[in-house]
């Protein structure tokens, strides 16, 4: 048993009794278009990647799912090493502060706060912001040794990034700039796409640049039944 948890993670094993858990428990959906892109939502105990250029929408629908998984009754962990959490974009989001807890850890102290979180009964989510490389964020691969946890944890772990890792193998999902919205020749909020690489299926939002509103478009398979 010992050597099970010791590579699986502490919650690999469970009585029969309480093994069998419902989706519905163990899936934290953004409540957006996004959710039928990755399969219904994040899953308790399975790594995520969102990834892509800076100010395209990632923070947003992390902070959405952060709002998400509170509701479920539990907590969430934010790790920040940039020191970049934005409190009030996340109230806006709806997101609950005395329930999150932001750990600013960088180099080893990163994955060691992430497995930490992974393996306590009190989250539901675990976000790890490492930011762009460019503006001071660190290694998606310095988070490599805190994957052994996730597996059987009772937190789906959330990896927002500027570049994919080179050394870790997690589900990503690719945030991609369409296009600039303007009106009388002022930028006044973009539109970006979501999806997996290589794939035509792909959630569509809007965002306004006035008030950070987000604007959930559907999928493109939504606005091609629609066209026709």
């Amino acid at each position: 048993m010992a050597r099970i948890e010791g590579r699986f993670g502490v919650h690999a094993l469970a009585r029969g009794h309480t093994s069998e858990r419902h989706r519905s428990e163990l899936v934290i959906a953004t409540k957006s278009s996004l959710d039928r892109v990755i399969g219904g939502g994040l899953v308790a105990g399975e790594p995520i990647a969102f990834v892509g250029p800076p100010s395209v929408g990632k923070l947003q629908l992390a902070l959405r799912a952060t709002a998400s998984a509170q509701a479920q009754g539990g907590m969430a962990a934010w790790i920040d090493p940039t020191a970049s959490f934005d409190p009030l974009a996340a109230q806006r989001a709806n997101v609950d502060l005395d329930r999150l807890v932001v750990v600013r850890a960088r180099g080893t102290g990163l994955a060691l706060a992430a497995a930490a979180a992974l393996r306590s009964e009190g989250f539901r989510l675990v976000v790890v912001d490492v930011g762009d490389p460019a503006f001071g964020g660190v290694n998606v691969d310095d988070i490599a040794p805190a994957l052994s946890a996730v597996r059987g944890s009772p937190a789906a772990l959330l990896v927002v990034a500027g570049e994919r890792g080179r050394r870790v193998a997690i589900p990503t999902f690719v945030f991609e700039r369409v296009a600039w919205e303007r009106r009388f020749d002022r930028t006044v909020g973009w539109s970006f796409a979501v999806g997996r690489a290589h794939t035509s299926d792909r959630a569509l939002f809007c965002v306004t640049s006035l008030d950070g509103a987000l604007a959930d478009l559907g999928t493109r398979a939504d606005l091609a039944t629609v066209a026709v």
